[in-house]
């Protein structure tokens, strides 16, 4: 109940937030996808604004809801990477790293922190109020990050083989905290999002997967570039580095990586994000909604080290959402929800 009345309030506040960011450009209205996208939000603010408090408490009711706003929002994602790549060629912006393209990056990460916190909120209540309700929701207390790395190491290299006939070796291994090697049952583990820890490591090991097989033009060559994952962690956080031999990330590209209107080269390894830039920037947005961060090292010549740090302790385990009321950003325990 205490969550129901939580979303009741919360999530027009949330939507209307989305609205005004797409209001706020000029020429939103001549953007197809972005007069979309507003219709989207407006249509779940109303949705919720139309169901009085005191009927949040009908799980029935509310629940149908909260389907009904999930379902509608599938498309928004994509709708806004088209948008922006119009919003840029509209605005003749040349540069992905200049301050007009930042503007937009901007835009883009408020609006997408803002829906991915809506969602997992909404996800949190549906998992609390479903045929098996579980009591922390979509947060497992004991996330075992080595067994994810490895499930998302085979789902990359399922798609390489699909994509290519061959895939890297992805080699996984877990540290306890006191820098031994972890065996079954050892691997550290913490409170969090396995579908979020999921996301980010999948589109890491895809990216290191890719440029792997691009460079390598045997199987022996293939064969001597292993890419290698450790997980490790103390008492307050887990960190998990990724590292391959693809020859880092080139000059000419630099910080581009980071900006949504950014794309590679396109390949056969559809449904990882790739193909509107999202990726990496995306995973970024993902790890620091629950408090953690994503760097990327490049070594030229090489390769590239990924760290991923993700808070440990229970009390930490906070969603960082933009307030546009407030200086400072809002921060809600999902714990106690």
């Amino acid at each position: 109940a205490l969550l129901a009345e939580f979303l009741c309030q919360e999530m027009p506040i949330r939507f209307a937030e989305r609205i005004r960011l797409i209001e706020d450009l000029p020429e939103w209205m001549q953007i197809p996808e972005l007069v979309e996208v507003h219709h989207i939000q407006l249509v779940s603010f109303q949705n919720f604004r139309a169901m009085p408090l005191a009927e949040s408490t009908s799980v029935p009711r509310f629940k149908a809801l909260v389907e009904d706003v999930l379902d509608r929002e599938r498309p928004t994602k994509n709708l806004m990477m088209l948008a922006a790549v119009k919003l840029r060629q509209l605005r003749g912006i040349e540069s992905f790293v200049d301050e007009p393209t930042q503007g937009i990056n901007r835009l883009l990460d408020d609006f997408l922190l803002n829906r991915l916190g809506c969602n997992m909120l909404m996800a949190q209540y549906l998992a609390c109020t479903g045929p098996a309700p579980r009591l922390t929701g979509i947060i497992n207390p004991k996330c075992d990050a080595v067994t994810i790395c490895k499930k998302a190491a085979l789902e990359v290299q399922r798609r390489c083989e699909a994509a290519q006939g061959r895939s890297p070796e992805v080699k996984v291994t877990g540290y306890t905290t006191s820098g031994e090697v972890a065996t079954s049952g050892g691997a550290p583990g913490f409170s969090y999002i396995p579908g979020i820890l999921m996301h980010v490591v999948r589109e890491l090991l895809k990216n290191s997967a890719e440029q792997t097989l691009n460079l390598a033009k045997s199987t022996e060559d293939l064969r001597h570039k292993p890419i290698n994952v450790v997980v490790c962690a103390d008492r307050t956080r887990v960190v998990i580095r990724i590292t391959d031999r693809a020859q880092g990330i080139p000059l000419h590209v630099g910080t581009k990586i980071w900006s949504y209107l950014y794309t590679g080269r396109p390949t056969a390894m559809a449904g990882l994000s790739f193909g509107h830039g999202i990726g990496l920037p995306l995973s970024r947005l993902h790890a620091r909604y629950l408090g953690g961060s994503l760097d990327l090292v490049s070594l030229p010549g090489y390769g590239v080290d990924a760290y991923l740090n993700l808070p440990r302790v229970e009390t930490d385990l906070v969603e960082v959402v933009p307030d546009g009321s407030i200086d400072i950003a809002q921060e809600i325990n999902l714990l106690t929800l």
